[in-house]
């Protein structure tokens, strides 16, 4: 069983145990040995405030609606649906944890959405996002894939704008053989930069489909990744971005225009340490190095100091986990990246 956690208040999904909570104690002290001639008189009296204060609680329920008793604290749950996982389910390495979530923030808004794997022998905070919904409560679908740990506790956890928590804990089991899944290949795409009009801006990572200012229009919501050169903090930095990071617009103001901007992810600690080597990429057949290679602990929507040779994981918003390999790099704003692509199928 899952548990729902609600300012340090651990209830479980029953309606009893909400009961439990919500019902008040009336205010008797127990009788003591000397007092018991009086006992059955006291006893009427106490039978009936119970049966008072029950009913109560009935009228209150029954006198307001769905909306008004669940929005007066922050609340997750776990939808349920043959697509999605459910606590206590088995999954094979490699395979797909698919989890549907539901949440409102208590009558305020929801700021913060944390997503946590528990491992033996460490805790991955897989996502970390500030977020502001004031209206309508949060509906998403969390996607990942399952590790070689025999066990993982997943933990959600949302907060809203006075600081109230909600947390909801499942257990993922690791069930027989592996799921590791074939690739999609695009061993060379360039892309130019934004004083660039040689070459296309934008890039559809699942597709390997690139476009321009001039041929993107009916295509946005397809754009994963755009590349742009700068100097930061004195240092030359040929950088890959996303349509939703904020410094983007920058670089492209079209971008703030579009109904959909879609959130790339690059594990930019990877990246800068060369944590994956050109031999491993060039090496990989299916998708269990992309997986195994993205750390989310060190991610950013924008990923720096893109040089030739370096190879950057990254997670497109829908989930699929890929690499790009950095073929070349120039280092000037009228410059272009040629790179190579790895992604999930």
């Amino acid at each position: 069983m899952f548990f729902l956690h609600y300012n340090n208040i651990k209830a479980a999904r029953t309606g009893n145990d909400f009961l439990r909570y919500a019902a008040p104690t009336p205010a008797f002290p127990q009788l003591g040995e000397g007092e018991k001639g009086a006992s059955d008189f006291f006893r009427r009296i106490k039978g009936c405030i119970y049966a008072l204060s029950f009913i109560g609680i009935l009228l209150s329920f029954s006198g307001c609606s769905k909306e008004e008793a669940t929005d007066q604290f922050p609340f997750i749950l776990i939808n349920q649906g043959t697509e999605y996982n459910q606590d206590g389910d088995y999954v094979p390495v490699g395979g797909q944890i698919k989890i549907s979530i539901s949440a409102v923030g208590g009558g305020s808004a929801i700021t913060n959405l944390r997503v946590k794997r528990g491992l033996s022998d460490q805790t991955i905070t897989e996502l970390d996002k500030g977020i502001y919904i004031s209206e309508g409560g949060l509906d998403t679908v969390l996607i990942y894939v399952k590790s070689a740990e025999a066990q993982e506790t997943w933990n959600i956890f949302i907060m809203n704008e006075n600081r109230d928590t909600a947390s909801v804990f499942l257990t993922i089991n690791k069930g027989d053989g592996s799921a590791y899944g074939p690739i999609y290949y695009y061993p060379s795409v360039t892309l130019g930069y934004q004083a660039n009009g040689q070459y296309a801006h934008f890039l559809d990572l699942h597709s390997g489909n690139y476009y321009d200012p001039e041929n993107v229009n009916g295509h946005e919501q397809d754009v994963d990744l755009a590349a742009f050169y700068y100097i930061s903090s004195g240092k030359s930095s040929p950088t890959l971005t996303c349509p939703a990071y904020p410094s983007a617009l920058t670089y492209y103001p079209a971008f703030e225009s579009w109904s959909v901007k879609n959130s790339t992810l690059y594990d930019y600690k990877t990246t800068d340490n060369d944590l994956v080597s050109i031999a491993q990429f060039d090496a990989a057949e299916n998708d269990s190095l992309l997986v195994a290679g993205y750390l989310p602990q060190n991610v950013s929507g924008n990923c720096k100091f893109c040089y030739t040779g370096k190879i950057i994981p990254f997670k497109t918003a829908d989930g699929k986990y890929g690499m790009i390999k950095v073929i070349r790099a120039d280092e000037e704003e009228d410059g272009s990246m040629e790179i190579a692509v790895k992604i999930q199928q």
